[in-house]
C-alpha cells in the first residue's frame, strides 16, 4: 500500500507478519488501531505483555506454562496417569485439556516432520519424548494428529523408534470421526471426545 505516513506503512507491515493476514486484512487492521480509543489500545498492548511476560514452554513436555511453574502443573500431577498424548503444537494441548476429561499428560512435538520445509525429525521434540517415556515409566502413548502425509510420516517414525528401543508400551492414535487432513481446533468436542476414547491400537 502506499501512503505519505510511513508509520502507518510499518504498521501494516507488521500485521502482515500475522498468520493468514494478507495486505488488506492487515491494512483494516491498522486503521483500526489508529481510530480506536486509547484505553482498547492500551488493553490490547497490555495483554500481549502479559502473555509474553507471564508464559513460557514447559522445560518437559514443551506445552504452555507459566513463568514461575515449570515444569507445568501438569507435568507434575502425580494423579496423572503414565499416558502420553503426543500432538503436534501447544495449542492443540489446550484444546484437549480444555474440551475432554483427558487424566494423561502431554508433549507436544512443535511440528511434523517434513524434510522439504526442513522440519527434519531432530528439529522436533522426538528425542524429548523418547526420554521422557524411559524416565517417567510411560505404559502408552496416544498420537493425538489427525491424518495427513506429514502426521501419517511423523507417527510411524516415532513409533518404529519406540518399538525399537522399548517393549510393551502401546502405541495408539486417534481416528474416529476425524477427517483426512483436519486439523484439532477445527473439530468439536464430542467428536474429539469419541476420536480419543476410542483410539486405535498402533500395531
Amino acid at each position: 500500500m502506499i501512503t505519505k505516513y510511513p508509520e502507518i506503512s510499518k504498521l501494516i507491515e507488521v500485521f502482515q507478519k500475522l498468520p493468514l493476514v494478507g495486505p488488506k486484512t492487515a491494512e483494516k487492521i491498522a486503521y483500526f488501531i489508529i481510530q480506536t480509543d486509547d484505553k482498547t489500545i492500551n488493553e490490547i498492548i497490555e495483554s500481549i505483555k502479559d502473555v509474553k511476560n507471564n508464559l513460557t514452554k514447559c522445560i518437559n513436555c514443551f506445552c504452555l506454562t507459566t513463568q514461575n511453574v515449570n515444569p507445568c502443573s501438569i507435568c507434575i500431577d502425580k494423579n496423572r496417569e503414565p499416558i502420553i498424548c503426543v500432538v503436534q503444537e501447544f495449542k492443540d494441548q489446550l484444546l484437549i485439556e480444555e474440551s475432554i476429561n483427558f487424566s494423561g499428560k502431554y508433549h507436544a512435538l512443535e511440528g511434523l516432520i517434513n524434510p522439504i520445509e526442513g522440519k527434519t525429525p531432530d528439529k522436533l521434540k522426538i528425542k524429548e519424548l523418547i526420554e521422557r517415556i524411559k524416565r517417567e515409566n510411560i505404559k502408552e502413548i496416544v498420537f493425538a494428529i489427525p491424518s495427513s502425509i506429514d502426521g501419517d510420516i511423523t507417527v510411524e517414525y516415532i513409533s518404529e523408534k519406540i518399538k525399537k528401543s522399548m517393549d510393551g508400551i502401546i502405541l495408539s492414535r486417534i481416528a474416529v470421526g476425524i477427517p483426512a487432513g483436519s486439523e484439532l481446533e477445527n473439530i468439536d468436542k464430542i467428536t474429539l471426545t469419541n476420536a480419543i476414547n476410542n483410539r486405535k491400537k498402533i500395531e
